[in-house]
């Protein structure tokens, strides 16, 4: 048979088949093409870091995960020969290399001008060190025979390890190694944990601190208690509600923590009902609360005092009270400034929630103090049902439209000029309103506020408002 020669100039396609028919050809002739390599000796990859750093790992427990790229900056393609873990099996670290977990990688092409990612993390194995430890190694690269090295580096840090645990009655946690809670960890009824300065404890995702007994915080000016989220990587430093936070039981008494930093849970602290004996269920004294995805802390009928403190950056309520309570609060800060999430609740809340089954007497102290924030209204006090609510605010500044607090010393709706809200620092400037504002007789009722919440001398005569003493 023969084909006549002007049959395709006779006949003429639609042009949705002709286009089919020349992405076929081309598609066709593309996959018959040689890839051409870039084989010169001097081949080299490029890297989008020549180091790869992770922040502090607690041993045992997995880092997050980080990336970087690698290019190949000609317009020809790159055989890379080898892309291995310098550790080789022994090494702490794991690479992900095109979605696959791999220690070695041979005869791996990459397009002209392309890049990929490598992503890599690390689980630190504990060893005798007090203190953090680095942990080296290296991702190898071989093209063209040239090797090149991306480096990894970690510090690992062992820690005391608690999982799930109600713990020995009146344990004392000292200062030699982090300790690391993940679950929960409790205080029995009638039992007591002592913590002593400079220990530094790290919960895991939704762990609690749970008090039916007692919690005594003993930290110092300079060697200060922390308690905060597992993550140390840089994201993860100032997010909120990473953990659940310090929970004092119905049953717990005669709580006191003293120079320590609570942050990044959902509550940093939580206190309900009222004592079991004469004494406050809890005492806080020169005690940094911020970044709560809830409430730096929250009360239900609790009796609470606070001195020399700092509140900040919580995604709904500062402090604040349920059901009555008696919440006293001495030279402190609370800044509500949406730093870290905007909130839609004021800085402080205090209701007495009578109801036919219950009365709550509700009393409310503030002296001497700043409650700042965004808003106009960062105060809500309420009273319901016939119990009492007593409230008094005394040289103070507050961010409120309620002009009955427009008393005592009280300085309404100025702003403190606090140097760096969002930086966490909460020192005074040169110009703020606050400075020589306060009761200078409080110093002498209550001792301890004779310091400021870093331990400098107050002016005797003429205090600073807040938890910090401007040096003058």
């Amino acid at each position: 048979m023969i084909i006549n020669p002007n049959i395709f100039k006779t006949v003429k396609l639609p042009i949705y088949i002709s286009t089919f028919v020349l992405i076929v050809l081309t598609v066709a002739y593309s996959g018959c093409r040689e890839e051409i390599f870039y084989k010169e000796p001097d081949a080299k990859l490029m890297f989008s870091n020549d180091t790869v750093l992770f922040d502090t790992i607690f041993t045992t427990i997995g880092s997050v995960t980080k990336r970087f790229l690698i290019f190949n900056p000609y317009n020809q393609s790159l055989k890379i020969s080898t892309i291995r873990l310098a550790g080789g099996k022994t090494s702490p670290y794991r690479i992900n290399i095109d979605g696959e977990a791999v220690e070695e990688l041979k005869n791996h092409s990459l397009l002209p001008n392309d890049s990929m990612y490598i992503f890599v993390d690390v689980t630190i194995d504990p060893n005798t060190a007090n203190l953090p430890f680095i942990v080296k190694d290296s991702i190898e690269f071989v093209t063209n025979g040239n090797k090149q090295y991306v480096k990894l580096m970690a510090w690992g840090q062992n820690a005391h390890f608690i999982h799930d645990s109600m713990l020995a009655c009146n344990s004392v946690w000292t200062n030699d190694l982090p300790y690391v809670i993940s679950n929960h960890v409790g205080i029995d009824k009638n039992c007591k944990l002592t913590i002593e300065p400079g220990v530094k404890i790290y919960s895991d995702e939704g762990s609690a601190f749970l008090v039916w007994g007692t919690l005594e915080v003993k930290g110092d000016t300079n060697n200060k208690v922390e308690f905060s989220s597992i993550r140390q990587d840089q994201y993860y430093k100032n997010i909120p509600g990473q953990w659940y936070g310090i929970y004092f039981i119905r049953e717990s008494k005669d709580n006191y923590i003293k120079n320590a930093t609570i942050r990044n849970a959902i509550f940093g602290i939580r206190v309900d009902s009222l004592p079991v004996n004469n004494n406050p269920n809890l005492i806080l004294e020169n005690v940094r609360i911020e970044n709560m995805s809830v409430s730096g802390f929250l009360g239900y009928t609790a009796v609470v005092y606070a001195y020399n403190c700092i509140f900040d950056n919580s995604c709904e309520y500062l402090a604040a009270g349920n059901y009555g309570g008696d919440y006293r609060f001495y030279h402190c800060s609370f800044s509500h400034e949406t730093c870290r999430c905007s909130s839609k609740y004021p800085a402080l809340a205090f209701y007495n929630n009578d109801n036919k089954t219950y009365k709550n007497k509700l009393k409310v102290t503030l002296i001497n103090s700043i409650v700042n924030g965004p808003k106009e209204e960062e105060l809500e006090i309420k009273k319901t049902g016939s119990d009492s609510a007593i409230v008094f605010f005394s040289n103070c500044l507050l961010k409120t439209k309620q002009t009955a607090f427009n008393i005592n010393g009280n300085i309404l709706n100025k702003n403190p000029d606090f140097i760096g809200n969002c930086n966490y620092n909460f020192n005074l400037d040169s110009n703020s309103v606050c400075i020589d504002k306060g009761n200078a007789s409080i110093l002498d009722q209550i001792p301890v506020l004779k310091f400021d919440i870093d331990g400098k001398i107050r002016n005797d005569l003429k205090p600073d408002l807040g938890a910090l003493e401007r040096k003058k």
